[in-house]
């Protein structure tokens, strides 16, 4: 709200004028009224009379709280000072690009990606469950990705593999061939064979 006269009673935001309080000095000298105002929260706030008059200050402080936690927790996901599980993984998959990519609805800012995440998939139906691709050649989508109940695993990583007639380090037949490490580890979990692992 923005007026010429400052009076008590009047509203700006959500806060209430009080009273005038003493004034602001700048340099030792007079620069600027100040009143003393109430806040719709419960709190209260003393707050320059240029401030009320051009709306920059419009609460005690809990309307910039409010819209911080609004950001951080719209989702859900954080709320409480608890990160919810499906939280984990949706961040996990993002983190995940590299090795497939993951559908824009997912990737959406403020939130609208987890809340989508969600939507799709619903919440993980126990701890032992995990996020799968349901075709490892495609990307995080909610047609491609399901909650599966412990799948076992295929495969573990070896620390060594077969590459041109000799045993070599996984790290090394990954930079010889230009495969991610990570992916190479990957496709000898899922039971892949290292001739069929090392392609790229």
């Amino acid at each position: 709200m923005a007026t010429d006269t400052i009076r008590s009673g009047l509203r700006f935001g959500r806060l209430v004028v009080s009273h005038e309080d003493s004034p602001y000095f700048w340099r030792g000298r007079f620069a600027r009224r100040r009143w003393h105002c109430d806040c719709e929260c419960g709190g209260s706030a003393t707050v320059r009379e240029d401030r009320l008059k051009a709306g920059t200050t419009l609460s005690c402080g809990c309307l910039r709280d409010d819209a911080s936690r609004e950001r951080q927790y719209r989702h859900g996901g954080k709320a409480g000072g608890r990160v919810a599980p499906e939280y984990h993984v949706w961040q996990g998959l993002l983190h995940r690009q590299q090795e497939a990519s993951v559908c824009r609805r997912w990737q959406a800012r403020g939130g609208r990606g987890y809340a989508a995440f969600l939507e799709d998939l619903g919440k993980r139906p126990s701890p032992d469950h995990r996020l799968v691709r349901l075709n490892e050649q495609r990307g995080f989508s909610p047609a491609n990705c399901a909650w599966e109940h412990s799948p076992p695993r295929r495969g573990t990583p070896r620390h060594f593999i077969p590459y041109r007639g000799r045993m070599v380090s996984l790290s090394a037949a990954a930079a010889a061939t230009g495969i991610d490490y990570r992916r190479l580890c990957k496709r000898l979990e899922r039971g892949w064979s290292p001739a069929e692992a090392l392609r790229p």
